[in-house]
This record gives structure tokens, C-alpha cells and sequence, in this order.
């Protein structure tokens, strides 16, 4: 009889969670704008540029450290880069912990209101996703997590914006791979089992009615992975915490 895989806990993704926290309150100073400048950004913008700055940032942590103390909360945060092929920029996990586990990196930029930014008449879906590289074949799901780390520009000092982590929340990757892929499943499919499809506009009434569908009846799924449609309800309670939802 074929067993279940074991598979990451409760208690070990909030021993993680707990190991994370010194990142919380963190003022990433790689990054500032001048308020004056504030208005020449959409929040999108810059979120785009906060996100690279965190991945590149979190394997050096302690450079990030503006005083001795929080150099040693830092220095116990364990993370550091996933080794990669040369010339491999999307490969999979992110990061490996000194506990053993692995640990995949989203930002989530949380707006702030008080900031003038330059925004948009509709607001923007956060774009980080769980791209269709990560599947259950290369997931362990006794090692591998998912952390979201949200982060939001403040004013600092002497009207200095900078990036400042508010929240981390650390997830099961296993879970959130399964219910993005039941997502898909519901109303698409993977085509040669690489390529996730969605169901067009004009073929919906077809789908609706139980006919039989064709290849000119799906497209690609351009949307596909990202964090706010997972529904994955620990997953969807963060992203909805900081407004994402």
C-alpha cells in the first residue's frame, strides 16, 4: 500500500515563523526616495524595485543591520542562496535554511496611504506568483515553505522614504502548490503537462453547458500562480491582512 509523503507541520512552519521575526520592523536602507520624489512613482513601480532589492538582500541580512543589536537578532535569521545552475535565474528554492528546510521568497508590497504616490485610477494586482517551474514533482513537501514577506515604504527621517518590513507569515509549499493547481484544474488544464490553460471568454457558455472543448477553446493562463488567486485560506487571510484581497 503506498503511504503518504511526510510532509511539513504546524509546528515546524511556526518554529520557522519564529525565527523569522527579527525581520519584522526591518528598514531595508538600500532603497530611499526624497519625498518631493514620491509623485513620479506607482506604487507597482515601486514595488517591483522593493521586491529585488529584498531578494538580493535577504542572503546578506546582516549588512542590513543599522545597529549592533540588530546584528545579532539578524545573524540568527539562517538564511542563504539555494545553489543554482550558471546562467539559471527562475530556478527553485530560493533559499536553504541552517535548520534543513527550504524556503521560496515573495514579496508582498503593502501601499501606504500617506505616501503621495502616483496612482492609478484601478489599483493593481500584486504580481508575485507561483510560476508553473514549481510543481509537486519538485516540491519536498517535508522541507519546503513558502515565505511572504510584506513590506511597506515609510517616511523614515528628514522626509526619507525607505522599504520596512511590517509582517512575515511563512506557509506550507505543498499546500499552496495543491490548491493553485485544483484552481487551474476547475476551469483549465496543462497542456503536455508544462503549460497552464484556462478556458477562453468566448468558449465560457461552451464550458458552462458540459460541451466538449478543443484546443481553440483554451489560451494560456497569463495570470497563472499568482499569490491572491491561490485558495489556500492561510495564504488568502495574509494576503487579504495587508489589503492585497
Amino acid at each position: 500500500m503506498q503511504t503518504r509523503p511526510i510532509e511539513i507541520t504546524p509546528r515546524e512552519l511556526e518554529t520557522l515563523r519564529v525565527r523569522f521575526q527579527p525581520l519584522i520592523g526591518l528598514c531595508i536602507d538600500w532603497f530611499s526616495i526624497p519625498s518631493p520624489a514620491l509623485p513620479g512613482f506607482e506604487p507597482s513601480q515601486m514595488a517591483v524595485i522593493v521586491n529585488t532589492i529584498l531578494d538580493a538582500a535577504l542572503p546578506q541580512i546582516e549588512m542590513l543591520a543599522t545597529n549592533p543589536e540588530n546584528l545579532e537578532r539578524l545573524k540568527e535569521i539562517g538564511l542563504r542562496k539555494a545553489p543554482r545552475l550558471i546562467g539559471e535565474r527562475e530556478g527553485y528554492p530560493d533559499y536553504m535554511h541552517t535548520s534543513g528546510y527550504r524556503v521560496e521568497l515573495k514579496g508582498l508590497f503593502v501601499d501606504n496611504a500617506e505616501l503621495g504616490l502616483k496612482r492609478p485610477p484601478t489599483k493593481r494586482e500584486p504580481s508575485a506568483r507561483l510560476k508553473d517551474n514549481v510543481t509537486v514533482t519538485v516540491v519536498d513537501p517535508a522541507k519546503d515553505t513558502l515565505m511572504v514577506v510584506a513590506v511597506q515604504p515609510q517616511i523614515i527621517e528628514k522626509a526619507i522614504c525607505r522599504p520596512v518590513v511590517v509582517d512575515v507569515e511563512v506557509f506550507s509549499m505543498i499546500e499552496c502548490i495543491r490548491a493553485r493547481d485544483q484552481r487551474l484544474l476547475a476551469t483549465g488544464r496543462w497542456l503536455g503537462g508544462t503549460i497552464p490553460q484556462v478556458v477562453k471568454k468566448t468558449s465560457r457558455s461552451k464550458f458552462l453547458a458540459g460541451e466538449v472543448l478543443t484546443d481553440a477553446d483554451y489560451e494560456k493562463d497569463t495570470n497563472f500562480g499568482k499569490l491572491k488567486r491561490i485558495p489556500y485560506p492561510p495564504l488568502q487571510a495574509f494576503m487579504r491582512k495587508h489589503g492585497a484581497i
